[in-house]
């Protein structure tokens, strides 16, 4: 179903930003995702990290456009980094664990799908028991791991919508 919702997001990003859309890089093949994330030992349940940059991977960003537009969602700074760059702050849960406890609780279990171009990602869980959740990682939060979405099917219908009525994400609402 991912890849099925996924054109409709491109469809409803196209609409609401056609200044990112046009940013959006092609995605990468399947099997060369899978055997990058295999040499960076990102391990687990990583069909979600796979749907989403074999559809694109990330967007070229530039000094031209402001973060929000930028962002594939409403109201919102977080950006759609490529596979490459979301790698490296996949690494870097490990470094940060060290000077920053908090962080021991990501590593190697969360991998960062987008990024406030700060410390806040929203990221899938890669234990199999999580089912492809979604959680958003706020250091600054009183809660550092807080689940967004149960799914990433349901992850993908939220920003669809959130798209279609430029309305932000529910994950993003006050709780």
């Amino acid at each position: 179903m991912s890849k099925e919702l996924l054109q409709l997001l491109e469809t409803a990003i196209r609409h609401r930003n056609p200044i990112l859309s046009d940013r959006l890089q092609p995605g990468l093949p399947d099997t060369r995702i899978r055997r990058i994330l295999q040499r960076a030992k990102v391990e687990g349940a990583v069909d979600a990290v796979v749907s989403l940059f074999s559809w694109k991977n990330g967007s070229r960003l530039d000094p031209s456009i402001t973060q929000g537009q930028a962002s594939p969602f409403p109201n919102s700074v977080y950006m759609f980094e490529t596979l490459e760059v979301m790698l490296a702050h996949f690494r870097g849960f490990k470094e940060f664990a060290v000077h920053h406890p908090k962080y021991t609780e990501v590593v190697g279990r969360y991998f960062p799908m987008f990024w406030d171009g700060s410390t806040g990602y929203l990221a899938i869980d890669l234990e199999p028991s999580g089912h492809n959740r979604l959680v958003l990682l706020d250091p600054e939060s009183e809660s550092f791991v807080r689940e967004a979405y149960r799914s990433f099917d349901e992850f993908l219908k939220d920003a669809i919508r959130a798209n279609e009525e430029a309305d932000s994400l529910t994950c993003f609402e006050v709780q």
